[in-house]
C-alpha cells in the first residue's frame, strides 16, 4: 500500500506544484542538517505514521493511513515585525503550503480513498529552515495477499453429504 501511495503523492505534487524541487521519503532530514542543506529547496518529505490494520475476507486488509507531508523551505529573515516591508516575502512559504494542500485535495488511487487534511503545524526550530507539517489521512485496502476465488460446483448429493 505504501509504495502506491508514496508514488501517487509524489507524482501529484510534482505535476501540480512545480515550485517543489525535491520529493522523498521522510527520514528526520531537518534534524540532521548542520550548515548546508544537501537537497534542493523547497522540498516535500513524505512520512507514513504507524497505523492499525483490519483483516477482511479473502486475506485482504484495510487500514486508515495517516501521512505527514514535511514541507521544507528556507526561512526569510526579517526583524521589523508585521509592519516590515519584507513581511510578504517572509510569509510566501504559507502560499506554497496552500498550493501543496490544493494538490493533495481529492487525491485517490487504486486501493486508497481520497485524502483528507486532518492537521497542520509550523516548526520554527531549524534556524535557516522552515518546516511545515501537513497531516493527511486516507483509507486503503491492500489486496496483495488476496487468495483467488475459485468456484466449486457440487451436485445435490455432495451438498447433502457435507451437511
Amino acid at each position: 500500500m505504501r509504495k502506491q501511495i508514496f508514488k501517487a503523492i509524489a507524482q501529484r505534487i510534482a505535476e501540480r506544484v512545480p515550485d517543489i524541487k525535491f520529493i522523498d521519503l521522510w527520514n528526520e532530514h531537518v534534524v540532521e542538517v548542520s550548515s548546508s542543506v544537501p537537497w534542493p529547496l523547497p522540498a516535500v518529505f513524505i512520512e507514513f505514521e504507524q497505523y492499525e490494520v483490519r483483516q477482511l475476507s479473502m486475506w485482504k486488509r484495510e487500514a486508515d493511513i495517516p501521512v505527514r507531508l514535511h514541507i521544507v523551505t528556507r526561512a526569510v529573515p526579517y526583524t521589523a515585525g508585521a509592519a516590515d516591508k519584507r513581511i510578504d516575502l517572509a510569509l510566501q512559504y504559507f502560499d506554497l503550503i496552500d498550493r501543496v494542500n490544493a494538490a493533495m485535495q481529492g487525491l485517490s488511487g487504486t486501493g486508497f480513498a481520497a485524502f483528507q487534511l486532518t492537521a497542520s503545524a509550523t516548526n520554527h526550530n531549524h534556524g535557516e529552515l522552515m518546516e511545515n507539517i501537513e497531516r493527511w489521512h486516507t483509507r486503503a485496502t491492500d489486496a496483495t495477499a488476496e487468495r483467488p476465488h475459485e468456484k466449486v460446483f457440487l451436485t445435490d448429493m455432495e451438498i447433502i453429504d457435507r451437511v
